[in-house]
């Protein structure tokens, strides 16, 4: 199944929000409940492509779901065609094509995502044809979008979007269509000694047509200045053609040319850093103690060495207390030497929130780093999340889908959006985004917490019975046991409850299970003063689970009373 498509398009006199599903003709919603509202929603993103009824049946219901799925397809189908006033039999919408499925047939106009011009960067090909030299042309690649994230004429698509499309097959235009961007970035890198060739070509959309290339000959020395002054090149070029009344772009700083072996460790460092795996953290870590020892004030060195420190931190790789320290010490440093480096700020904002439990500090640096970044959606998505905590609903939404439209096409995106969605108290669109995520990446595990605690918090106990079960058949660790045996406690199913519990707390003898999993449990048993100790266990070792603490799902029987009022207090979050 293809990706989801994302955004707002027109077709007729119809606008379709393909994110919420809502559908207008001349201002006025048209409305169609949840089942054909998503096979539109599919049908459209894949205009001009045949949509089997297989591909809609797996779209609504999963294997374990025992419907009529012909009566069911037929059903979204006619229902579709109604709310569009489309006639099967001269089809002005859907197309039927007997026996094999439907077809989008009108021509669909995509709303443009940002109010700049968007670009994705494509990896960089290795024309040495030495995999032992990819890691150049990819580290190269997430300079570039790193450098064009920094330019506020234009927004650029995260790295982790356009990974998938390494050695694709994909032409251009279904590219940008996929990612919704005006123009689409190609390059190629060469190393030969101490020597470095490096080209780019910008493609522009609607028409299609080139409208920048260039080559680049340099030492290795100096290969990262260059890839920053292609980065303004293809952004002046972009907002030449696509803005050209728009702000100038802001004057470039210099940069400094560093030896040849830092240059190199620096793209391999970025490289492995951009696995997102504990082993290629542990490798570029190697690499950026290389270059604190020869280069201690090469301050992108510094940032991104802090940045692998936290991740270290926060993915539970290494104890949270012994690393975050060190990060934010880099991090500081960094900022010393450069003060215009997004993710050195970035780093103290969650230092603040994480080490210090400062949500003001956290905001400002956050605010800081999205100044010096626009294009980058961590930051973005951190932003919304500190929002969130301090109960500023509308502006956190905002955020989170920005975020997503920045990086539309990677799994931690697409779940951290629908976790936000429930932690904002929007349950139906919350649900949606798990289901997109699933669609997208049907092993993920986090997106069926979100379908589960959705379901639940709507009063439908059997859909989020059956949600959470799945996630617990994905992986039996602490959040999954957790949850199931709170839900399993407020449904009476006491003895199932404590049979998960017993798991728990044998993962919590080995360090699997932080005070809060702990908590949730006792909360569905009705053990409320138990729960309460746990979650005091928990503000006693910092946990930042708490700060998410109002708005968590399972801690519903515990909102009432007043140590969990004073808890909150204590932590600065605005209640929920």
């Amino acid at each position: 199944m293809m990706p989801a498509a994302l955004g707002r398009v027109t077709f007729g006199a119809f606008e379709l929000d393909l994110e919420s599903g809502t559908l207008r003709k001349a201002g006025r919603v048209r409305k169609l409940r949840p089942q054909p509202s998503r096979v539109l929603c599919f049908l459209v993103g894949q205009a001009g492509r045949l949509v089997s009824r297989d591909e809609i049946r797996r779209l609504l219901w999963d294997d374990s779901t025992f419907v009529e799925y012909d009566t069911g397809v037929d059903y979204c189908v006619h229902r579709i065609r109604s709310v569009l006033g489309d006639d099967a039999r001269s089809p002005r919408y859907v197309e039927t094509l007997p026996r094999r499925g439907y077809r989008f047939i009108a021509p669909v106009r995509h709303e443009r995502s940002f109010e700049e011009p968007a670009v994705a960067v494509l990896p960089f090909s290795n024309l040495n044809r030495d995999p032992e030299k990819d890691y150049f042309a990819d580290g190269l690649t997430d300079a570039l979008i790193t450098e064009l994230a920094r330019i506020p004429a234009v927004r650029v698509i995260s790295r982790q979007s356009v990974l998938h499309l390494k050695g694709s097959s994909l032409k251009l235009d279904e590219i940008a269509r996929d990612l919704r961007v005006n123009g689409v970035v190609e390059g190629a890198a060469l190393v030969e000694g101490r020597r470095v060739r490096v080209s780019a070509q910008l493609v522009l959309m609607d028409p299609e047509r080139h409208a920048w290339a260039h080559s680049y000959d340099c030492d290795l020395s100096a290969v990262l200045a260059t890839q920053c002054e292609a980065a303004r090149a293809i952004a002046g070029s972009i907002a030449a053609a696509l803005r050209p009344a728009g702000p100038a772009l802001p004057p470039q700083a210099a940069v400094k040319t560093v030896a040849p072996e830092i240059a190199e460790a620096y793209l391999k460092a970025r490289a492995e850093f951009d696995k997102m795996t504990a082993e290629g953290i542990g490798n570029a870590l190697r690499h950026f103690r290389e270059i604190n020892l020869r280069a201690p004030d090469f301050a992108p060195g510094l940032a991104l060495h802090a940045a692998c420190l936290f991740m270290l931190g926060y993915w539970g790789h290494a104890p949270a207390g012994e690393v975050y320290p060190g990060a934010k010490h880099l991090a500081l440093q960094a900022v010393a030497v450069d003060d215009g480096l997004g993710t050195a700020h970035l780093v103290l904002a969650w230092m603040d929130l994480l080490l210090d439990w400062d949500l003001g500090a956290a905001l400002r640096e956050a605010r800081r780093a999205i100044e010096l970044s626009p294009s980058d959606p961590d930051a973005h998505s951190f932003h919304s999340t500190l929002l969130c905590f301090t109960g500023d609903k509308p502006e956190a939404t905002r955020e989170v889908q920005y975020a997503l439209k920045l990086n539309p096409a990677a799994l931690l995106p697409n779940q951290y959006a629908a976790w936000m969605f429930l932690h904002l108290g929007q349950h139906a669109r919350a649900e949606a985004q798990a289901r997109r995520t699933i669609e997208l990446f049907p092993d993920s595990l986090q997106p069926y917490f979100v379908l589960g605690w959705s379901a639940w918090h709507r009063g439908h106990a059997d859909d989020a019975v059956a949600a959470l079960e799945k996630a617990l058949s994905h992986s039996r660790e602490a959040l999954s046991l957790s949850y199931l045996a709170h839900v399993y406690g407020r449904l009476g199913r006491t003895d199932e409850a404590r049979l998960l519990l017993r798991e728990l707390e044998e993962l919590r003898t080995r360090g699997q299970c932080p005070p809060t999993a702990m908590a949730v449990v006792h909360a569905g048993l009705g053990e409320i003063d138990v729960a309460f100790d746990w979650l005091e266990k928990a503000y006693q070792m910092r946990d930042g689970y708490l700060f998410w603490l109002p708005g968590a799902p399972g801690l519903e029987p515990l909102r009432p009373d007043a140590r969990f009022i004073d808890l909150v207090r204590r932590i600065g979050v605005s209640p929920a």
